[in-house]
């Protein structure tokens, strides 16, 4: 409801018309001032967002933006203008596209919009306070000022918004396609600039990489992408990496990542499948090991790739995490299942079963052979006294029919496969096991 102001006849006054009056003044006065209020809003943008201040072209079309914005308002408010047919200046619609295509995220277009509007509105509320005598007629030009000068900056801001989301899509899909290049370039072999490389992807080649394959179960449901970049960024962090991984997606549910290491090799794998659980139990990560350089980039990426052989050849319940330091033999021996299936067989014999007490004598056999060969620390690692070792492994003897000391290179190479592959290379279980 709109207040009134009364005549020096004490009748009711309509504000409408004088406040009307009062906003035109103002905006003349704008149109008069537009240098001085062109210089705040840049002042403003330069002063507060350092992404703008950096960037030369920006600048520039800050300048010319601003300049058709405050005439745009003056407009607008001098002729009644319904902000409904009005569209954005050249300047400032090119303004939201470089924003864009340089990759920068929507609040930086939308804090300067923001800024912007700002500066327009809290000059034109001052001039009232200069031009304006009539209290009921300054307070029914401010809330016109406010209202008009609000729904333009609005429509003005969902304009730029379909332009700058025009414009970024593009972007990612020219930036990942260069980005794909590039790796492909680098995996392959062939000649890269390597300062030209590194801006690409955004990422350094000189220095210790760690290379993933991930990939999420084909069960699981939503942005499958976003939910691989969040584990492997999870894991960056996890490990101490002090920069971002490089993720390249390879299609809707798989990709490949770098892991920067900077300038040390060492990486605390104990709680990669911890981390990955805990995040999202429908990924599965392979490894490679730690590589320095761009030959390194290379080599950690052809061993996950490897590792992710094993892990998806791999029948074994809850395996959420694969490092090629852990498999190395048993993904040379995954490339055909059937042959390896019957080697297994051969070394393992009814050792080879899917049974659950078979798979207790298994582990058994594996811990002991890794420990050496001694009774002792074989029961450490197992949790069990000595003589329950000396007991299982005399059982194992009888169902590998010869001593645990023969053919031990096989025996450890079987149990490893057994252990990362499981039913994929047992036989089932027969009362003759």
């Amino acid at each position: 409801m709109k207040r009134t102001s009364t005549n020096p006849g004490g009748s009711a006054v309509d504000p409408g018309p004088s406040a009307r009056a009062l906003v035109v003044a103002v905006a003349a006065a704008a149109n008069t001032h537009r240098d001085e209020i062109v210089r705040l809003m840049i002042d403003h943008v330069i002063l507060e967002m350092a992404e703008v201040a950096a960037d030369q072209r920006l600048v520039e079309l800050l300048a010319v933006g601003a300049d058709a914005s405050v005439t745009a308002n003056v407009q607008m408010l001098e002729h009644d203008i319904d902000v409904k047919w009005m569209t954005a200046p050249g300047a400032v619609r090119e303004f939201a596209r470089v924003v864009a295509q340089r990759g920068f995220p929507v609040a930086v277009l939308e804090q300067g919009s923001r800024l912007t509007r700002n500066v327009m509105l809290r000059w034109c509320l001052e001039q009232l306070g200069v031009l304006g005598k009539d209290p009921v007629v300054v307070a029914q030009a401010a809330v016109d000022l406010m209202s008009r000068l609000t729904d333009w900056a609005d429509n003005l801001y969902q304009q730029l918004l379909e332009i700058y989301e025009a414009a970024f899509e593009t972007w990612l899909r020219n930036r990942s396609a260069a980005r794909s290049a590039r790796i492909d370039d680098i995996l392959a072999g062939r000649h890269v600039e390597v300062a030209e490389a590194e801006i690409t992807l955004a990422y350094r080649l000189d220095q210790w990489h760690l290379g993933l394959t991930a990939w999420i179960d084909s069960s699981a449901h939503g942005d499958y992408l976003a939910r691989l970049d969040e584990v492997v960024t999870t894991l960056a962090k996890t490990l101490g990496c002090h920069s971002r991984p490089l993720f390249e997606p390879r299609d809707e549910r798989t990709a490949w990542a770098w892991l920067p290491l900077g300038t040390s090799r060492r990486v605390d794998l104990s709680e990669v499948a911890s981390t990955i659980d805990g995040r999202d139990d429908s990924v599965t990560i392979a490894l490679g090991a730690a590589h320095e350089g761009r030959k390194g980039f290379v080599r950690t990426h052809q061993q996950a790739v490897q590792a992710a052989v094993v892990a998806r050849a791999s029948q074994a319940p809850g395996l959420h995490a694969v490092p090629m330091e852990e498999v190395g033999a048993v993904a040379l021996m995954c490339s055909d299942l059937e042959l390896t299936r019957s080697w297994v067989n051969d070394v393992l014999g009814p050792l080879a079963a899917d049974d659950p007490t078979i798979a207790l004598y298994r582990e058994t056999l594996r811990v002991f052979l890794t420990s050496g060969g001694s009774y002792t620390t074989a029961a450490i690692s197992l949790n069990l006294h000595k003589n329950s070792v000396m007991y299982r492994l005399r059982k194992i003897e009888d169902l590998l029919g010869r001593s645990v000391r023969e053919r031990r290179l096989d025996l450890e190479n079987a149990l490893a496969l057994c252990a990362w592959l499981g039913p994929a290379v047992l036989h089932p279980f027969t009362p003759a096991d």
